[in-house]
């Protein structure tokens, strides 16, 4: 798809579209690593950290994104060398965020079935060490991408960058083993886990009123909302794009403005994920409501302060009034 004049609607919301979601993922990512750093200087949770490498593999895709922008509005810049690195650091955050996902929901089912044991446990050196397996596998299972892609020409004339090194049966067969490991697969273990989680926090009601218990299940219960929201948009984003992209390199679809808008729909998971994050697991919500009920209350007291101004105003000119009538009686 090229933008003419003929597409100048197009163009305008493409710009604005990616503008908007390039600048609520940029600043939202980095508020989600800033909390997370400013908790774990506290207490040291698993969770956070996934939180923190979900919101790192998505601001490295969000930076990686405007050499795509600027290339469909005009042409591939930055060679080779620029192709390659992003076409392979592309693959490898998608790679990392649909795995931290998968670790993460790992542990919240591991909380909720057995949360004295998980309560107990610190974040001890190896589960940092899971972190890093998570980006060291991830770079070597998508290093072949570097090798894949390279600038070249498309029928238009325009320097693109392409992934045509292997042929299409190269690219049929590492895209279809790729979108089994990472995405179905990954995808049916979170559907059953959350299933699982749900089961087991419906089990878990205490009738009894203990202040301790009731608060640990609602602490459950919204983490188990946060990881639902995060495990639903990134489907919703990302199941399109994958199955185009598997159809295409089968020949059984085309480029056109579904697979513009799958690419759109990939580039808007990365701004969701730290709005879902602030909504149901961070302070966000509660912050927007003090926000807006300071507004509220400082208009109140600006309608009062400009009615009583109003009333003295009203009573002085009462009274000079009736001196005036005084003095002339």
């Amino acid at each position: 798809m090229t933008y003419n004049d003929n597409f100048s609607p197009l163009l305008i919301f493409f710009l604005l579209f990616y503008g908007t979601v390039f600048i609520v993922s940029l600043v939202g990512n980095i508020w989600v690593l800033v909390t997370c750093y400013r908790n774990l200087k506290r207490n040291q949770f698993p969770l956070m950290w996934c939180v923190a490498n979900l919101a790192s593999a998505d601001l490295l895709f969000t930076c990686l994104t405007p050499f795509n922008a600027i290339s469909v509005m005009w042409r591939w810049v930055g060679g080779n060398a620029t192709c390659k690195l992003q076409g392979f650091l592309i693959e490898t955050s998608y790679s990392a965020s649909i795995t931290t996902l998968v670790v993460t929901s790992y542990l919240r089912l591991k909380a909720v079935t057995d949360p004295f044991n998980s309560r107990s446990g610190r974040f001890s050196s190896r589960e940092y060490m899971k972190l890093v397996t998570i980006w060291c596998i991830c770079l070597v299972i998508c290093l072949p991408i570097a090798h894949i892609y390279r600038v070249e020409p498309n029928e238009d004339g325009k320097l693109v960058c392409a992934n045509t090194t292997w042929g299409s049966t190269g690219r049929q067969i590492y895209y279809t083993v790729h979108a089994i490991v990472f995405f179905v697969i990954p995808l049916t273990y979170m559907i059953v886990t959350q299933r699982k989680i749900s089961r087991s926090l419906r089990a878990n009601i205490v009738p009894m009123r203990n202040s301790h218990i009731m608060k640990s299940n609602q602490r459950q219960k919204r983490v188990a909302k946060t990881l639902a929201a995060l495990s639903l948009a990134f489907v919703m984003c990302w199941s399109s794009f994958m199955i185009l992209r598997t159809l295409m390199y089968f020949n059984l679809a085309s480029h056109g403005l579904g697979w513009r808008a799958a690419q759109l729909m990939v580039f808007l998971n990365t701004a969701l994920d730290p709005l879902l994050y602030g909504y149901y697991g961070g302070n966000f919500k509660s912050k927007v409501r003090s926000i807006l009920r300071c507004n509220y209350q400082n208009r109140l007291n600006r309608a009062d302060s400009i009615a009583l101004t109003a009333s003295h105003s009203g009573h002085s000119l009462g009274i000079r009034e009736a001196h005036a009538t005084a003095s002339k009686d």
